[in-house]
């Protein structure tokens, strides 16, 4: 615990760049995305069965130790068996009643759920089916440096136990990782038993799986694992996690060339899950059943750790299908690691989005340090004047 002085008080932090500066109202024609005058919402149905993580939650609780759900074991896929024959049923009852109803994402592992995509207005008649246990909305998502290691201590850590992430495995639920990127180098490595995993013109064994899950309109680019011309942010995330050491950056026109870089688990691999690709005017989105179904996938490909740098407004948390998520991909033996949002400076002290607030995730905020980039400045050589 820390104390202060008694007049010490809190300052806000005045900001004059980036979405300050961006007006909250603006002239001009509001636009309704295409398929989207319809009338039609998509929520996720959650239905009466236990996933597998809560299932096998329950069975190993009392147990000392840790143990990783296995979906590929018999036990899991006994059960997740019974899920589907379940699901079978539900689905062919709400086709019955509402024949307008379309069934996108089926979950088994981390939720017993699906993805419907119905007209608003028979939402009360989806509520009273009888296997009904919930309803959650679709909510989007936006996405929320090379000492970071010293920062968080990893150095410390490394110096003390040698760990260097040797043979983790971290999924990257983001807007898609480049396998071609040199912090990526997969020199050194070779893939793990069992992999790769998804898209293989995209993987490398350093990136052992790459999956993407297209949101509504993102049309044939959202269904690429990467997109060159719009997947960046995963990779930055992925170099932080996992980039390989002692890599040297070459340079940019806004900072100079850098050696010695190292993500916090050099030796990790690392899984690519493309969720942000939806294009709208403030960069692309991701929404609720496709961050879903990412996680569920991430689950079952047997991932270590999921890294979420994404983020939205908080959410009731009981109407917040990523809570239920991320408290089952915990209990399934996977460590949830959440970003806090960057809001902020919008927002003052406190401002942690969804699912940043789900109590079985890891949530990191943003961390400052005092390295700084800067460019020598060089003064072209001129004729001396006659």
């Amino acid at each position: 615990m820390a104390a202060v002085p008694a007049g010490a008080s809190l300052i806000p932090i005045k900001r004059t760049f980036g979405d300050l500066t961006v007006p909250r109202v603006r002239v001009g024609s509001l636009t309704i995305p295409r398929h989207q005058a319809q009338g039609r919402v998509r929520v996720i149905v959650g239905l009466p069965l236990a996933p597998l993580a809560a299932s096998y939650g329950r069975a190993f609780a009392a147990q000392a130790g840790a143990r990783k759900l296995n979906v590929a074991d018999a036990a899991s896929q006994r059960y997740l068996a019974r899920v589907v024959v379940a699901q079978r049923l539900a689905a062919a009852e709400l086709r019955r009643a509402i024949p307008e109803a379309r069934i996108e994402h089926r979950f088994q592992v981390v939720l017993d759920a699906l993805t419907v995509s119905l007209p608003a207005t028979k939402l009360p008649q989806l509520a009273r089916l009888k296997f009904v246990r919930k309803i959650y909305p679709s909510i989007r998502y936006h996405l929320a440096t090379d000492t970071s290691p010293s920062v968080i201590g990893a150095d410390e850590l490394r110096a003390t136990t040698g760990a260097r992430g040797d043979g983790i495995k971290i999924g990257i639920v983001d807007d898609g990782v480049d396998s071609t990127n040199p912090f990526l180098n997969p020199a050194g490595y070779s893939y793990p038993p069992g992999f790769p995993k998804g898209a293989r013109k995209w993987t490398s064994p350093k990136v052992i799986v790459a999956r993407a899950f297209p949101g509504p309109n993102s049309g044939r680019p959202g269904r690429l694992a990467v997109d060159r011309r719009a997947s960046f942010h995963a990779t930055h995330v992925a170099g932080i996690a996992a980039g390989d050491a002692g890599t040297c950056s070459p340079g940019g026109r806004d900072h100079p060339a850098t050696c010695g870089l190292s993500g916090v688990a050099p030796r990790a691999y690392i899984g690519n899950y493309r969720v942000f690709n939806v294009p709208t005017p403030i960069g692309h989105v991701a929404n609720t059943p496709e961050i879903a179904a990412a996680f569920e996938s991430a689950v079952r490909d047997g991932m270590d750790v999921i890294n979420f740098s994404g983020g939205g407004a908080e959410t009731e948390p009981a109407n917040d299908a990523m809570i239920e998520v991320i408290h089952n991909a915990s209990v399934a033996g996977v460590v949830p690691v959440i970003s806090a949002g960057n809001d902020r400076d919008d927002f003052g002290m406190g401002s942690v989005g969804s699912p940043g607030t789900a109590p079985d995730a890891i949530t990191v905020a943003a961390v400052s340090n005092t390295c700084s980039h800067l460019s020598s400045p060089s003064v072209p050589r001129t004729r001396r004047p006659r």
